[in-house]
């Protein structure tokens, strides 16, 4: 794979992205911001947010946000959808097409995604997979030193304010961390300043821990990029464990089924705890070592699917575009 010229520093001027992503406002979500990051270091180009209801031709590629859409033509390149199930803890079902609106799957994050378009008369190829699996090549996060035994990171929904800084609910006693512990267990959300450095130093605090547990779907691609053990941690009673992504019978999270069986495992490791009883840090990180198991994903297809009247992907990103993708990807400005 090649680099349109411009990417290449001749002077001419590279064609523009439209994407979609959940930006924020004041903030944005560490895992709504890897769509425009790894799209701008994949291709050299400059990005530029259009909203989820445009006539403009846009691209979606990270998050849960084809459901969002309304309007104009939508290519989709590893992002998930959502159904109109009450809960998001069961199968997707149920989608709803939005008028004058034309979807062009290219890949999607998981089989259950790609139901959802099948069910509504589109062809879907069988190619699956989250972007940010691609993140350690953007990122090799060589030289970071584990400084805690286990990062627990917590959904937006969780936390008592949107600000980077935020802790969790304070009724949420599965959160409480032991004076003892305060050293050895970290826990992170996922809420970020809007902006390239920021979005890097979350993912790097991510890998400055031994093990994750995690409510926030990509905290979860994350660390199984870095090959960090991990679990979800869920937040209903019953037994801790393996999943299948397809049993109906089991609360599972929607977005994590999808995830997880589009990179080839149909099974879900689950840490269960509610949230208004205090979690046994010690026993859930022997729980990860002694269940977690690596991934095995081959990301090539993902990447050989991108849409070529898009742009050219490259499988690594360039150092001279590495330099300056804060400025291709300018997502404080979006």
């Amino acid at each position: 794979m090649s680099l349109p010229a411009a990417a290449l520093g001749d002077g001419r001027e590279s064609p523009l992205m439209r994407m979609n992503w959940m930006r924020g406002r004041r903030f944005g979500n560490m895992g709504d911001l890897f769509g425009p990051i790894i799209v701008a270091a994949h291709t050299g180009q400059p990005v530029q947010f259009t909203p989820s209801t445009s006539l403009r031709q846009r691209l979606i590629s990270v998050g849960t946000i084809g459901q969002k859409q309304r309007l104009g033509r939508v290519d989709v390149w590893g992002a998930g959808f959502g159904g109109t199930q009450e809960s998001g803890f069961a199968v997707p079902r149920g989608f709803r097409h939005p008028p004058l609106t034309r979807f062009m799957p290219h890949a999607l994050r998981g089989p259950f995604s790609a139901a959802l378009l099948r069910d509504s008369g589109y062809a879907v190829p069988d190619v699956y997979g989250d972007p940010a699996m691609l993140l350690p090549r953007l990122w090799p996060g060589e030289g970071i030193d584990k400084r805690w035994e286990l990062g627990v990171v917590i959904h937006l929904s969780e936390i008592e304010q949107r600000s980077p800084s935020a802790a969790a609910h304070p009724d949420f006693l599965r959160y409480a961390i032991p004076e003892s512990l305060r050293g050895v267990v970290k826990v992170i959300n996922t809420v970020v300043e809007r902006g390239v450095e920021p979005v890097r130093q979350r993912v790097e605090e991510i890998l400055a821990c031994r093990r994750v547990l995690s409510t926030s779907l990509h905290a979860l691609v994350v660390a199984e990029a870095y090959g960090i053990p991990c679990a979800g941690f869920d937040i209903h009673a019953g037994p801790s464990g393996w999943f299948h992504a397809e049993d109906h019978a089991v609360h599972i999270d929607h977005r994590m089924r999808d995830f997880y069986a589009g990179v080839g495992r149909p099974y879900v490791l689950l840490y269960r705890n509610e949230r208004h009883l205090p979690t046994d840090w010690e026993d859930a990180c022997g729980f990860i070592e002694q269940h977690w198991q690596p991934l095995s994903y081959d990301a090539s297809r993902l990447l050989e699917a991108f849409p070529r009247h898009l742009g050219t992907l490259e499988a690594m990103p360039r150092p001279e575009v590495k330099q300056r993708l804060s400025s291709l990807a300018p997502l404080d400005r979006a």
